[in-house]
């Protein structure tokens, strides 16, 4: 009832890379367990591209298929970062989670609706495959949840946000330490 989640584009496998140059082109190698965004890996495409399956930053995806046994991101969000430098393109595992009622729901509270186990479990009690799992986005739009008010979504997602902030924030501040502590020895 309040959101809609497009497919993406089956780019050709002819126009990949693994170096620049090229639009880099999202797949479910670039979210993280437990949801949000990866950017250490990159896949790169140099074909023609669709105007409709260009991304903006801030536009909302969900990983369709996850490779791994455990499903380790399966369903699990990531909201595309905001590059000037860069296109991202909307590849055909992911789903693009649209909001159609944005005056009763966020796009930043689904974000972090869809890291909560109740919803996880839901994801992966009804995935299909065995070697490798599969959603849809009529399976994950059956997942059913309270809905707080506007300002109570809005007060949740800028709490988790600030947290998520702090979080990255030391993440980075052990790698410079470890990096200190190996140059020192």
């Amino acid at each position: 009832e309040l959101i809609e989640i497009k497919h993406g584009f089956a780019f050709k496998g002819e126009f990949f890379s693994d170096n620049p140059p090229g639009d880099i082109l999202l797949t479910p190698g670039n979210f993280a367990i437990g949801g949000g965004f990866k950017d250490d890996k990159f896949k790169y495409y140099s074909g023609p591209v669709p105007e409709e399956f260009i991304l903006k930053g801030g536009d909302l995806l969900v990983t369709m298929t996850d490779l791994s046994k455990q499903g380790d991101t399966l369903g699990y969000p990531a909201i595309v970062p905001r590059s000037g430098t860069h296109r991202y393109l909307h590849n055909q595992r992911l789903g693009k989670v649209e909001i159609i009622k944005p005056s009763l729901v966020l796009k930043e509270y689904i974000y972090y609706l869809m890291r909560t186990d109740q919803y996880r479990n839901e994801v992966l009690a009804s995935a299909t495959g065995t070697t490798v799992k599969h959603t849809s986005p009529n399976r994950i739009k059956l997942f059913e949840f309270f809905l707080p008010s506007i300002s109570e979504q809005r007060t949740i997602a800028r709490i988790l946000g600030s947290l998520d902030d702090k979080i990255e924030l030391n993440r980075r501040m052990n790698e410079t330490l470890e990096a200190m502590a190996h140059a020192i020895f």
